[in-house]
Parts: structure tokens; sequence; C-alpha cells
């Protein structure tokens, strides 16, 4: 599993063909925020995903709330 603070190479040749594509050079921040959501497309999403049937308003907001 990939970190954060790893360097995602494939992804910022990508985001580089993308940019040059448009005709735009984009700094190394923006490069590197591009490249890092490229990555964050390709992993499965697991932490936000909630296979729970959906609930009526109240147990929503009481689950938002945390209570």
């Amino acid at each position: 599993m990939s970190t954060d603070s790893e360097p995602h190479t494939a992804f910022i040749a990508l985001a580089k063909h993308a940019f040059a594509e448009q005709a735009y050079a984009p700094n190394d921040a923006i490069l590197m925020a591009a490249a890092k959501n490229l990555a964050r497309l390709q992993t499965p999403t697991s932490a936000w995903a909630d296979p729970t049937p959906p609930l009526c308003f109240d147990e929503s907001l009481k689950r938002l709330a945390h209570v």
C-alpha cells in the first residue's frame, strides 16, 4: 500500500502528459497535487463507503452526530 509521502512517479508522468496536452506548464506543487489526486483515484474507496442500507432522516442525523 502506498503512503502519502511516497512519490508516485507514474502518476507524475501522467499528470505532466495531461498538462502538456493542454499547453500548461504547472509548477511543482500543482504537479504533485495532480499526481496525488490521480493516485487517490486508483485506490479502492473503502474508507467512506458504508455498505449499510439507507437510513431514515433522523437515523442519518444521529449517525452523523455520532450519537
